[in-house]
């Protein structure tokens, strides 16, 4: 069997950071060492070794963290043989206390619970012992696993800093390979090394991960090592054809006369129905159900919900394929044949296949509403403005105000014009009328204008314009774009007060 090898060791960092982690923390625990090794075996096999050498600092890593008390080990009995090398801990004086054998507990992982099919999957659970201030953790682990399929991604920051975080890879000398790697220019320290290794990388003195709300996805903000090699299990192709009769009844009562509302009223329920089992495939050979077996069972992985997805359109009969993200689905509008995108994580809209993303996020809303707001206090009363379908969701409670984080937002260009009708009795006023407008270079612009007219209705006009390189909000930005979030999420109420001496009709 061909294996081709191929890894890519590749730090994406934005240019506008003096320092990509400039802000500290106090910490709760440092790792000394964190090593992974994987070894293809010439027999077809695999040996993935897991050691790690960790220092508690604080109460907190002690009692708040699951993964600082405990470790976590998910390995499926019928591929894989788990041995434990070494555990113990040396506290603080330099004795060391092994992990005595009914610390070691094997357990169904929830992530398994309600899917019959995936409860041979065990959940190692070691309890570590003698636990205290400044005592160092370690455990060293080996999975020999039947398969020499292998595709992994290794953030190599964790949620505390790293004094040592190395990667070994191993392939038999006669295999058929090609290596590649690529480390960007950084403040970080890795070291690609030259030995007897197929593939030795050592990183030095990582921070913890930003601790904010809105980071880019995490491949993109640290160091990320991606592993893969051998060949590819075949079942992992897409199943153009596979179709679903078991569901006719379900996708008949799924019916819409529009065909894009009908496609993703089935895409809806799979994500509602469907039992989302999320562990990694490797533990199950990168083998995914088939659609039946997901349909019947209630239950699946994301790549198996995803094919259920395709296989119930197709019974629908619409074009369907499955792609990195979603489905693609073909509808006709007019007579014409139109591909959209079809989120199977969440219940995104679907986007016209090649259209831009930010495309997608043009709204562009005029409407008149009546007043539908309560009294909060005296003769105010307050309403919201209403949450269009697809607004930007960026949240300003979230945003701390310092940060050192790039943020991710989806650009947008949100136009909303409402009229609002006041009650008729008795008369009111607006409180406190509102014009904003401004421009923030590289952001964006925002304007609001809320004003009552001579009919003494309430004219509001909202606009948002979001348009940052890439949908990534630097540093240098954030000051800006938080001021606009949260005049953005501020003046999106209007309050009114009723005449001095007249009545209040209603409430």
């Amino acid at each position: 069997m061909n294996r081709i090898f191929k890894i890519l060791a590749a730090v994406a960092l934005f240019s506008v950071f003096s320092s990509p982690f400039s802000v500290s923390y106090a910490q709760d625990a440092e790792y000394n060492l964190i090593r992974r090794t994987y070894k293809v075996n010439t027999d077809g096999t695999m040996d993935i070794s897991f050691r790690k050498e960790i220092k508690l600092l604080r109460n907190r890593a002690i009692t708040a963290y699951a993964d600082k008390g405990e470790t976590f080990i998910l390995y499926n009995p019928a591929t894989d043989r788990l041995t434990i090398n070494e555990s113990y801990t040396i506290r603080k004086d330099g004795s060391r206390v092994q992990t005595p054998q009914n610390a070691f507990i094997d357990q169904l992982p929830s992530q398994c619970t309600d899917c019959g099919r995936y409860n041979g999957i065990r959940e190692r659970v070691v309890v570590h012992t003698a636990l205290e201030y400044d005592c160092i953790i370690v455990l060293d682990y080996t999975i020999h696993r039947q398969g020499s399929y292998l595709d992994e991604a290794l953030v190599l920051v964790e949620d505390c800093p790293v004094k040592k975080y190395e990667v070994i890879v191993d392939l038999p000398k006669d295999s058929e390979q090609s290596i590649g790697y690529t480390v960007a220019h950084g403040d970080f320290k890795i070291q690609t090394l030259k030995d007897k290794h197929t593939f030795h990388q050592i990183a030095t003195d990582l921070p913890q991960k930003y601790i904010d709300n809105y980071l880019p996805a995490a491949e993109t903000l640290y160091p990320t090592v991606n592993i893969s090699c051998g060949k590819r299990p075949s079942d992992l192709a897409e199943s153009s054809d596979e179709k679903l009769p078991e569901a006719i009844y379900t996708v008949g009562e799924l019916h819409d006369n529009d065909q894009l509302t009908y496609a993703t009223n089935i895409r809806n329920y799979v994500l509602d129905n469907i039992h989302t089992t999320d562990f990694p495939l490797s533990l199950v050979g990168y083998k995914r159900s088939s659609a039946k077996e997901t349909f019947l069972s209630g239950c699946g992985t994301p790549a198996d919900k995803k094919r259920l997805v395709a296989a119930m359109l197709r019974e629908a009969g619409f074009g369907a394929e499955e792609y990195d993200n979603g489905v693609h689905v073909t509808v006709h509008e007019d007579g014409r044949p139109m591909t959209y995108n079809l989120s199977t994580d969440r219940k995104r809209p679907a986007r016209l296949d090649g259209a831009a993303i930010d495309e997608q996020r043009t709204i562009d809303i005029s409407r008149d509403l009546i007043w539908d707001g309560p009294r909060v206090g005296g003769s105010y009363r307050q309403m919201t403005l209403p949450t269009e379908n697809g607004s930007i969701s960026i949240d300003p409670a979230f945003l701390t105000s310092v940060r050192k984080a790039p943020l991710k937002v989806r650009n947008c260009n949100e136009k909303y014009h409402y009229t609002i009708a006041l009650p008729r009795t008795p008369k009111h006023t607006l409180v406190k009328p509102v014009d904003i407008s401004r421009t923030e270079k590289g952001i964006g612009t925002i304007r609001i204008c809320i004003k009552q007219l001579p009919t003494g209705q309430i004219d509001v006009v909202r606009e948002l314009s979001i348009d940052v390189k890439d949908g990534i909000v630097t540093p240098k930005q954030y000051k800006a774009f938080r001021r606009m979030m949260q005049d953005w999420t501020t003046y999106k109420t209007v309050t009114i007060r009723a005449e001095k001496g007249k009545p209040i009709m209603g409430s």
